[in-house]
């Protein structure tokens, strides 16, 4: 299967507002290594990266799309 980083094109994760990865680990009280990972796999985009972090908190919510 193809990796999920992989499914989404570089300019999704360049448009908008963007996370420096000290602001997302603070916003979310990740840890340095988990919040480095995610922002590495996901890219900067403050969007998807709070759509990721809902959908880690409550995934019932995106089962009915």
């Amino acid at each position: 299967m193809q990796e999920q980083s992989k499914l989404f094109p570089d300019h999704r994760r360049l448009s908008g507002e963007r996370y420096t990865l000290d602001s997302f680990r603070t916003a979310y009280g990740l840890s340095h290594t988990e919040a480095e990972r995610l922002f590495e796999k996901f890219g900067p985009s403050k969007r998807e990266l709070d759509l990721l972090m809902r959908a880690r908190q409550d995934p019932r919510q995106f089962l009915n799309f």
